[in-house]
């Protein structure tokens, strides 16, 4: 057999594939170039109508009923997600108050591994509604069980948790994650996220300043 037949039918073979590899990883990277073109955009639009800065690169920062508000996308590992390459658009409202140190409500769907490796300082609220939808953690133990004791405080959590996201309270931010960017093409839905989570924000707050008061 002559080797450079051999040789040569490979190369045709190598070159066919390329001839349909190359052309469909340039049609994804296109299309991945649209929609990021038309997710800006989107967001851009959305700005205004929420009193928010659209700042280059894709996010919405500002204020709403007069706390710090972030709209951004994330990538999933750095929000506990379990698909690593997932991309994550995050809605964050500050809180108006320092919480207990270290307070954490991560969500059960996506860090439920947290509990699985016995990380510590992890408690239960004792509320089912709450206890399956969050894992929640606290430098101090019982500050944190006091705070989840307000029934302020339960009802806001509980105001948090809809199928169409995750929600969490870390770094004295509450906030709702989603794996879908659709949500932020609509303003008015975007504006009640943003309502339950100043309620939530505001809520927390106030239930600590409470507390520091009776202690």
């Amino acid at each position: 057999m002559d080797t450079s037949d051999l040789f040569s039918g490979e190369y045709i073979a190598f070159f066919a594939i390329m001839a349909v590899v190359i052309p469909l990883l340039f049609l994804t990277s296109r299309q991945d170039m649209m929609f990021e073109e038309k997710r800006q955009v989107a967001w851009s639009n959305m700005a205004r109508p929420l009193g928010l800065t659209y700042e280059r690169g894709g996010i919405l920062s500002g204020e709403f009923e007069g706390l710090p508000v972030r709209i951004f996308r994330e990538k999933g590992e750095r929000m506990g997600h379990t698909k690593a390459d997932a991309s994550v658009y995050v809605v964050r409202v500050e809180v108006p108050g320092k919480l207990p140190r270290n307070f954490i409500a991560a969500p059960r769907k996506w860090t439920s591994l947290l509990e699985r490796m016995g990380v510590p300082n992890v408690f239960k609220a004792g509320e089912p509604v709450l206890d399956e939808a969050y894992i929640f953690q606290c430098g101090g133990v019982s500050a944190g069980e006091k705070l989840l004791q307000e029934p302020d405080v339960q009802q806001a959590l509980r105001d948090l948790v809809n199928p169409e996201s995750v929600s969490f309270v870390q770094e004295n931010h509450v906030g709702l994650a989603y794996e879908t960017p659709g949500f932020v093409e609509d303003a008015d839905k975007v504006r009640r996220h943003l309502e339950v989570l100043a309620r939530a924000a505001n809520a927390l707050a106030k239930a600590q300043e409470r507390l520091q008061l009776a202690a």
